[in-house]
Order: structure tokens, then sequence, then C-alpha cells
């Protein structure tokens, strides 16, 4: 939806809405009272001082409204956000799973992350150094996973009814060469990035095809003017090369797109030691 049809609604509907992005019903209230938002921004920040404003038992509550990472999600949003997951070994899984009963056993919740953009390898290292904290530590540092989880989940909503009125559609493709072989990175995973205030929140990721190319990070959206980031793994990719200690673990183009009527194809240029970019078509 706009955010003027969220301000527009009755109050039950509103909270409603909300829920789906926190599910902490105080914080769903207090969020839908303090209507009419000017802006994304200033819905986003509110949400963040309003959650803030609340203490460990609302914060139980909304972290009780997610699955554990590695299960079955009931929402495409939950889905999409653990995609990481589905590209998981066997024993990540299984790790995962033990974690998970460690987890809950130490702190008696469930293991909190804002998941989306991160693989499974990432969110198992998160969760075995988490085990370590204390609990009066961990609830907060949970709490800072939620608020992530929320400002990702209110810029969805937001996006959801955007009109589609274009009859180009915008996108945000790559391309990887690697120039020490002379041909395309194949199978290197991609993200993309979008800021809003201060915050960069994923909305799209992909692995490079046979071709080097990686065409799907837009294909569910509309892009709105704004500063976008990609991140390449190129560190996983040159390891698999044969490379046991790349010089660039990661390289990160930022890039501004002012005319949503225009293609932007961002490609990378990547040897060992060194990487460059352009504005292609």
């Amino acid at each position: 939806m706009t955010l003027d049809e969220l301000n527009a609604l009755d109050q039950e509907a509103a909270e409603r809405e909300l829920l789906r992005c926190c599910g902490s019903a105080r914080w769903a209230q207090t969020m839908a009272e303090a209507r009419p938002y000017s802006g994304a921004s200033a819905l986003a920040d509110k949400a963040d001082n309003v959650w803030w404003s609340m203490g460990p038992t609302d914060w139980l509550e909304a972290f009780a409204a997610h699955p554990r990472i590695g299960e079955r999600a009931a929402s495409a949003w939950t889905t999409g956000e653990q995609s990481g997951v589905q590209d998981a070994s066997d024993e990540e899984r299984a790790r995962l799973m033990e974690g998970n009963r460690e987890y809950e056993a130490r702190f008696g919740y469930i293991f909190i992350v804002c998941a989306t953009g991160k693989t499974a390898g990432e969110m198992l290292v998160l969760l075995e150094e988490r085990l370590a904290n204390e609990p009066e530590d961990e609830i907060r540092i949970a709490a800072d996973e939620q608020r992530k989880i929320t400002r990702i989940r209110l810029a969805k909503l937001l996006h959801l009814g955007q009109p589609v009125a274009k009859t180009i559609k915008s996108m945000i493709t790559t391309h990887v060469l690697d120039t020490a072989r002379g041909g395309p990175a194949v199978g290197m995973t991609v993200i993309l990035e979008w800021r809003q205030a201060s915050e960069w929140s994923p909305i799209g990721r992909g692995a490079t095809d046979e071709h080097g190319r990686v065409t799907t990070l837009t294909e569910d959206r509309d892009l709105a003017p704004g500063t976008y980031r990609l991140t390449f793994d190129t560190g996983t990719y040159h390891r698999e090369q044969g490379i046991s200690a790349p010089f660039f673990p990661e390289a990160r183009i930022t890039f501004n797109v002012r005319d949503t009527d225009q293609h932007y194809h961002v490609p990378l240029l990547l040897s060992p030691f060194g990487y460059s970019t352009y504005r292609g078509t």
C-alpha cells in the first residue's frame, strides 16, 4: 500500500497492517495512533523510537511471531528474508537446528536475526557467537535485530501498493567478467541494497549465470529514485578458483538512480588484485 493509504485506514485496519511488520500489539497500536506520517523516513524513525520506548514483554511478543531460522515460513516475506537458508548444506542445517535449541534453552526465546541478505553460514556464525552473551546483553541485541527487520518490512509494506504506470520497466542488472581468466565469473553471489535515511535495506539477491550476468535483482519491483549498492561476494568466488587468501573479500559499488524510466546496468571487471566498473547498457 501507499503511505497515504496507510494514513487513511481506520485504527483497527492500520494495526493489522503494522502487525505484519512487527508482532508486538502495543507497538502496532502506538504506531497506528501516531498517524499521519509525512513520509517513509518519518514512519521508520517513529518505528525505532516506539520500539525502544518499550521493554522485554513487548520485545518477546514480537520475537514469538517469527519462525525459527531454517523452519518453513508461513509468509512470503519471511520466506524471502530467510532465502539464504535454502542453499544451506546438510551440516549447516543440522548445526542451525542444534544452535536454535541451545539458544532457546539459554535465553528462553527463539534466535532473532535480520536474515535478509545473509547466507546460512553467516547466520550460523552469528548464532554461535551470540550463545556466549550474557542474557541482559543478548535481549537488547535481539531487539535491535527485530528493529532492523521491522524497518525492512515497513519498506515492503509501502512498496506493495505502488502504482505501476510505466511502459518501460526500470531495472538494475550486472555482469561480472573475470579479467584474469578472460571469461565470465560464474556462480558469484550478488546482493542489491537500497538506502533509506541512514539504513541499507537488501531488496534483491542472485548469483551470476553461465554468462556472468544477474538480471533478476529487481524483477518484482519498480525502482524509486535514490541510492543503491551492489555487493559482490568476490572472496568466495576467488577461493573456488584456487586463491586461498583473496585480497578482496567483497566488492561494493554504490550508485544513484535518478531517472526511473532507465535501465541501470552496472558491471564488475574483476581480477585477484583489482576491480573496476562503469555504467553499461
